[in-house]
């Protein structure tokens, strides 16, 4: 990325989070490091789709482009409206939606996509209320063909999202120090 985009990313990143702190995850985009962790834990195979949920301005999407997943075959899903406009001109040949995590089974079906190898969520489910974390990791998971993972990225000391009121197996699979703040990545599966 050439200094100029990063200054424009940077500032768009912050500004978002200004105007909506609950709604980012954190004061500034991921880290290549970060990038690089959860495109290792990624699950794909040729012809299977990765979905990311909450794209932000692409830092995550990067390094499923650098580990060679396809552009075509990563599909972005960013609720902001002008989040999702960067993602469109920073990631030609990605499909970038503007959409809701929650309604990710439609979104999906309007696309004509029934097989997601990994779905990647970069939101930040530790503030959301109980129903959303139970929708979005619902809908992630029902997007799933086997064998398929949820990854969840997250920058609280604490797991993300409560795995055994959801019913669904949490593994802890990755601390990431070198990432301003520090982030855990987590994989999760539908209980045996």
């Amino acid at each position: 990325m050439q200094q100029a985009e990063f200054v424009k990313e940077s500032e768009l990143f912050f500004r978002q989070w200004l105007r909506s702190p609950r709604s980012m995850g954190s004061i500034k985009p991921s880290s290549p490091v970060l990038a690089r962790a959860i495109a290792e834990a990624v699950v794909w195979q040729p012809g299977r789709y990765v979905v990311e949920l909450g794209g932000g301005t692409g830092a995550i999407t990067q390094g499923l482009i650098e580990r060679g997943i396809p552009r075509d075959r990563i599909v972005v899903v960013e609720l902001d409206p002008e989040l999702a406009a960067f993602l469109g001109r920073r990631l030609p040949g990605c499909v970038v939606v503007p959409g809701d995590a929650t309604r990710l089974d439609r979104i999906l079906a309007d696309l004509g996509i029934d097989d997601v190898a990994t779905v990647v969520s970069g939101l930040p489910m530790v503030r959301m209320p109980f129903d959303f974390q139970k929708a979005i990791v619902e809908q992630g998971l029902r997007a799933l063909r086997e064998p398929g993972t949820m990854l969840q990225y997250s920058y609280s000391p604490v797991p993300p999202v409560p795995a055994r009121r959801l019913g669904i197996r949490a593994e802890l699979v990755r601390y990431v120090l070198r990432n301003l703040p520090p982030a855990t990545v987590w994989r999760y599966r539908r209980a045996a």
